[in-house]
């Protein structure tokens, strides 16, 4: 199936385009806002560009930011044959939620955690580090449980240094160490080495609640900053959303 999957993050929009021949991912900002003709125009020019110039059966669109979904839909409308899907709890995704105000789930969580139990089987915890750090439960018989949110990495530098006057802007990196020896180093100590913390203690807790063992998959535009200081880890894949978004597209057709 030649499919266009667009996950609408706040920081960048992912675009994937599925063909006979693999999987194809084009990124931009999410900021600012375009015109629904711009973007029809830098997704063609993607499509040119790689080759992939197909008749695209559907497109399936994940947002979290509602201004610019309509901008993508309306866009999107030009370079297939059905109306565009947007992902919502109530489609069929596979998964269970068993959570107060489903309704309420970012839908980028929703398709992560089909993606998930799709790829690799429930129980599973994904560990998604992009502009937040989010954390998704699916137990056995892809009940979605719940989760946790935290702030992702560089909105944790950025907060930094905006409210400690001393604190510099620096670019995110691997630490050397967990014992930083300079300011830099104090920081990515701090919020990748504790980033990893918390979610390694986050999933033991959670575990230690209902008895499960959940596989962990880590995804995210921050992913390898931060899994290689994971305990814990099974697999990482970083075009989970996007796949989860095809998989759901599959379900609904």
């Amino acid at each position: 199936m030649n499919l266009i999957a667009i996950d609408i993050g706040n920081s960048s929009i992912s675009m994937g385009f599925f063909t006979e021949a693999g999987l194809f991912v084009q990124k931009m900002d999410t900021r600012p806002l375009k015109p629904s003709s711009e973007y029809a125009a830098l997704i063609k020019g993607f499509i040119k560009e790689k080759n992939i110039d197909k008749i695209y059966e559907g497109v399936i669109i994940s947002s979290v930011v509602p201004g610019h979904t309509e901008a993508l839909e309306a866009a999107c409308k030009t370079l297939c044959r059905k109306e565009p899907l947007i992902l919502a709890h109530k489609l069929n995704t596979g998964i269970d939620f068993q959570v107060n105000e489903p309704e309420k789930l970012g839908a980028d969580r929703i398709a992560a955690s089909a993606g998930a139990c799709n790829l690799f089987g429930a129980p599973v915890a994904v560990a998604d580090f992009g502009t937040a750090t989010t954390i998704n439960f699916i137990g056995s018989g892809n009940v979605y449980k719940g989760g946790a949110i935290m702030p992702g990495i560089g909105l944790m530098e950025k907060a930094l240094f905006k409210e400690a006057a001393q604190l510099p802007d620096i670019e995110l990196s691997m630490p050397l160490t967990p014992l930083g020896k300079d300011t830099t180093g104090n920081i990515l100590s701090g919020i990748i080495y504790g980033t990893a913390g918390a979610v390694d203690r986050i999933i033991a807790e959670v575990e230690g609640m209902g008895g499960e063992k959940f596989k962990v998959v880590i995804t995210g535009g921050n992913a390898e900053l931060v899994a290689p200081f994971l305990k814990r880890g099974d697999y990482i894949e970083p075009f989970l959303v996007l796949k989860g978004l095809k998989y759901i597209y599959e379900r609904n057709s």
